[in-house]
């Protein structure tokens, strides 16, 4: 086959065997091939299906990779990276291993070997699961300089924290994070502000670069704020969206509520009046309820996180104050609808 820019590239096929010894017509195994590079199949004694590929995110060029198969022999299950130590930045391939004695070889033009293409030999030490390693470095944001010593802290996407490590001279941390899985990673370091970022791992083991930057505390970056101000515009958040007739707390939206957070405990007297909005879909009276519950849902999460109830009002405003033109009737993508289905701080207090 070939890929995107008319290259040849590698498929991997089988065929059965009769009582007669006979081959059948190749057929092509379009569970585990991609438009990159398959190669090197290999089924172990425990059925485990092995290859190497340059169609996944991986760590380099080709990668080992495996995935589980049916009674057949064939792929059924998620593919897996086999991740390091026998993948690397270079290319890894012809992996066999002996599930019995669980030993091992497999080739690879790293530059620690001999030649181009070298044998190396493996004793597996644990079982393989699928893993994802998550990289960055903490900078700041004005200037782009490191920010040693920053407390970085992992949590799930229940936003219970996991680990957390104070970054060294050179201002990098990493984590092993598992496929599939929401996490968030906050950065903080005194006199600034929290760094968040959302990250939603692959189903493939592979490496990712997240970087953080704090800004300025929200003392110093919050400058000519008055009565009436809108808090997305004054700190730059990314609005806090809904889901379609939802009104829980989306995960993306708890690392911008943590910025209104850090804003309120800065002001430890200003008061927010708290707006929700609807898209134009159901009746105006439902998406009053509706707004007026999601409004009430953000104002209980900013008080489970210590901010006083007196501090905060809220309110819905259902589907009567859009900011684009999708009213009743009209035809619009769902990410036109999502426009609608917002939150606004409007400062109401402030000394």
């Amino acid at each position: 086959m070939t890929d995107g820019n008319n290259r040849l590239t590698s498929d991997i096929w089988y065929v059965t065997i009769d009582e007669n010894g006979e081959f059948s017509e190749p057929v092509n195994v379009k569970s585990v091939n991609t438009i990159g590079n398959d190669l090197f199949p290999f089924i172990s004694d425990n059925g485990d299906f092995y290859y190497s590929s340059t169609g996944h995110q991986g760590l380099g060029g080709l990668d080992v990779y495996v995935v589980q198969t049916d009674d057949k022999g064939l792929p059924v299950k998620e593919v897996i990276n086999i991740g390091k130590p026998v993948n690397s930045s270079y290319d890894d391939f012809a992996f066999i291993i002996k599930d019995s004695l669980k030993t091992g070889y497999f080739s690879s033009n790293r530059k620690s070997g001999k030649g181009l293409d070298d044998i190396y030999s493996f004793k597996q030490t644990k079982d393989l699961k699928c893993v994802v390693d998550i990289n960055g470095i903490v900078t700041n944001e004005e200037n782009g300089e490191l920010m040693p010593f920053a407390t970085v802290t992992l949590f799930d996407k229940d936003n219970k924290k996991i680990k957390s490590i104070v970054v060294g001279e050179d201002a990098a941390y990493s984590f092993v994070l598992e496929c599939g899985q929401n996490y968030s990673i906050r950065a903080q370091k005194e006199d600034f502000s929290i760094a968040e970022e959302f990250v939603q791992t692959p189903k493939v083991s592979t490496t990712l670069e997240q970087p953080l930057a704090v800004a300025k505390a929200v003392e110093d970056k919050v400058v000519d704020i008055k009565i009436g101000d809108d808090l997305n515009d004054i700190l730059d958040l990314n609005m806090i969206y809904f889901d379609f007739d939802k009104h829980n707390i989306r995960y993306d939206a708890e690392i911008e509520l943590q910025k209104v957070l850090a804003f309120m405990n800065a002001y430890p007297n200003s008061i927010i009046d708290i707006r929700s909005h609807t898209d134009s879909r159901a009746t105006d009276g439902y998406n009053i309820k509706l707004s007026d519950r999601r409004a009430k849902s953000t104002r209980a999460y900013l008080i489970m996180k210590g901010i006083k109830a007196n501090r905060l009002t809220a309110r819905g405003y259902g589907e009567y104050q859009l900011v684009n033109e999708c009213s009743n009737g009209v035809d619009c993508t769902e990410e036109q609808h999502q426009l609608n289905r917002r939150s606004e701080f409007i400062i109401m207090k402030l000394k």
